[in-house]
């Protein structure tokens, strides 16, 4: 049976890689702004939260970035992926952030039709308390042994890879002790995608469903 969550804190990290590097996205500055701006203007962008970043000398550090829902999402256009960072996931806020990343991809699209994406990857992050259980508790049961004469085990955390399954290209679980949330785990559950295989608008679908399937192999599941 699966034990239950109470997720006091995630966050969220994007990405979607181009089938090539696009040298041409930023040649007309004004078209891939107008193209942002018309699509993610109705999720709170201001035109102070949005700028163009040039960073040193290498190409690969050119990159427009703007801020979204209190500056709890960054976005970052480069010219071979398209970044998304969300310091806070707050659950109630869940269906507005997907929307915007999506809103993000169609944007770029719009401005470079012929664009084609490689990849897309997702991670989740969460720190959360375990019904009836201590975090160490639950986490001793991956781990038969612990090294010896090294002094007192404070607890241990867990890595596990995974290669590829169906559209799914690889994935991973690491599971640890909070440093954040007393007495509660930290998660971290990462999945990437063939993009040849899956739509963009997966974050909505595929995307929560491998989350959950992750949760449920460790037994644990989220509330609702």
């Amino acid at each position: 049976m699966a034990i239950m969550l109470d997720v006091a804190k995630a966050d969220l990290a994007f990405e979607a890689g181009y089938s090539q590097p696009e040298f041409g996205l930023f040649e007309d500055r004004s078209a891939i702004l107008g193209h942002l701006f018309k699509r993610l203007e109705p999720h709170g962008l201001r035109l102070a939260d949005l700028r163009f970043e040039s960073g040193n000398l290498n190409v690969g550090d050119q990159h427009i970035v703007c801020f979204l829902f209190n500056y709890w999402m960054t976005v970052k256009i480069r010219l071979e992926r398209i970044e998304v960072n969300c310091s806070e996931l707050p659950r109630d806020h869940t269906d507005k952030f997907k929307a915007a990343i999506l809103d993000v991809l169609k944007a770029v699209k719009e401005h470079r039709p012929n664009l084609s994406f490689r990849a897309f990857a997702l991670a989740v992050g969460m720190h959360a308390k375990i019904e009836g259980l201590s975090a160490r508790d639950y986490l001793s049961r991956f781990v038969a042994t612990a090294p010896k004469n090294l002094g007192p085990s404070t607890g241990n955390g867990v890595v596990f890879y995974f290669g590829p399954e169906g559209d799914r290209l690889l994935s991973s679980i690491t599971a640890d002790i909070s440093a954040v949330v007393q007495d509660a785990i930290a998660l971290r559950i990462h999945g990437m995608w063939d993009a040849t295989k899956v739509s963009a608008d997966f974050i909505s679908g595929i995307g929560d469903k491998y989350v959950r399937q992750a949760l449920e192999s460790m037994e644990l599941s989220l509330p609702g």
